[in-house]
């Protein structure tokens, strides 16, 4: 077993749509994210019993990267989520979310928790990345609109508390198949799972499946940890908020343009090592476009099929052509790997990581999920992360 995480706790962050271990489905239904399995791939729980220091948090399956990471700063450090008052006031939802006690309160001090590693898959990858800049850039808006003594320490900046940050298939630079719905359709497909939370917020089945809507309205936790459960007309407001503020959502970061964007803000940090681990399962049909392997995931062919025959010339001014179009599924394989604009090199295991720049990983024959174990033997499942583990010794 590898030894870094012995050394440094080891977050891993699930993408959209995804769930952690204080949700129902893990808790109830014993349904791993990390292993997608009730039985022999659950990594998380044979990381712990190797005696690693890993973390598997819940956030927000739907929401923005922003509010992920500031969940993810409470739920390390504990206290009341802060997703900060000019966020706040910018996109009309409320600026404090829910408690969390905290798991890791001595994070950054002296010892084994003096630095901890991020790895997250899909949208996890976008979230660990913001979460990194703001330990050590902080928010210059936060900062100048927020008076003194209510700025929350993610906004501050000067942390130097992250060691790695791993992306695995990470909406690094966003994907054509959101571009293909356009914002209307990513609206439409946004809505329709903000009003089922919305509508089924009373029921068992938000057990199961934590929203994280607190700051909107829809549904939340309170301090004791119970349900929070507005009245049905607060819900259906929440939701008409959320879908009104346009960017502050999971549907519009997916976007190639939007991803540009906010890549546009963020720098890498100059003491962190960063991987991106990339895949493909499409091939060229010898008429200009890719289609699904035979071994594509089944509900991905469909996905992948899109992504290969789709051409948007709104996305030229961003560098997009033919070589956009293979992807592992989900997501093009160009968007797999650097944030567009950050230093990046191909990973060379002969020569010593370097801090602040983005190591692209070869091109592994996996599919978006093969990362979390679909469609994987158990065996070759926890040896990826084994040797994942060892590349992040300090």
């Amino acid at each position: 077993m590898a030894e870094q995480a012995r050394l440094y706790p080891t977050v891993f962050i699930h993408g959209l749509g995804g769930w952690g271990e204080a949700d129902g489905i893990e808790t109830k239904l014993h349904y791993h994210y990390w292993g997608f399995d009730a039985g022999e791939r659950d990594l998380i729980g044979r990381l712990r019993k190797a005696g690693c220091e890993v973390f598997c948090p819940s956030l927000g399956p739907f929401t923005s990267a922003w509010d992920r990471a500031c969940e993810l700063w409470a739920y390390l450090f504990g206290g009341r989520v802060d997703f900060g008052r000019v966020h706040s006031m910018t996109f009309g939802h409320a600026r404090y979310g829910r408690v969390y006690p905290g798991v890791l309160k001595d994070a950054g001090t002296p010892g084994a928790h003096e630095k901890i590693n991020l790895i997250g898959h899909s949208f996890g990858g976008p979230t660990a990345v913001l979460f990194a800049h703001l330990l050590w850039y902080g928010s210059e808006e936060e900062r100048a609109a927020t008076p003194e003594g209510q700025l929350s320490p993610l906004f501050a900046g000067g942390r130097t508390l992250i060691n790695g940050v791993v992306t695995l298939s990470g909406v690094n630079n966003g994907t054509t198949f959101a571009d293909f719905f356009g914002e209307k359709g990513m609206k439409v497909l946004a809505g329709a799972v903000y009003t089922a939370n919305a509508l089924a917020a009373a029921t068992p089945l938000m057990e199961l499946l934590d929203f994280h809507t607190d700051q909107w309205g829809i549904m939340g936790r309170t301090a004791a940890g119970t349900r929070s459960v507005p009245a049905l007309w607060v819900r259906m407001n929440g939701v008409r908020r959320l879908l009104d503020c346009r960017t502050d959502n999971v549907g519009y970061e997916l976007q190639v343009e939007y991803a540009a964007k906010q890549n546009e803000k963020l720098c890498s940090c100059p003491f962190v090592r960063y991987y991106a681990f990339r895949c493909c399962r499409t091939h060229d049909d010898g008429h200009g476009h890719q289609v699904p392997d035979r071994d594509m995931r089944r509900i991905l062919k469909l996905w992948s099929t899109v992504i290969g025959r789709y051409k948007p010339k709104k996305l030229r001014a961003y560098g997009f052509d033919d070589s956009w179009l293979p992807s592992d599924g989900i997501v093009n394989l160009k968007c797999l790997g650097a944030p567009f604009g950050m230093p990046s090199k191909p990973y060379d295991p002969a020569e010593k990581a370097e801090p602040g720049v983005w190591y692209e990983m070869p091109v592994a024959d996996k599919h978006h999920m093969s990362w979390v174990g679909i469609g994987e033997a158990p065996e070759d499942f926890f040896a990826f992360f084994d040797s994942l583990l060892t590349l992040l010794r300090a």
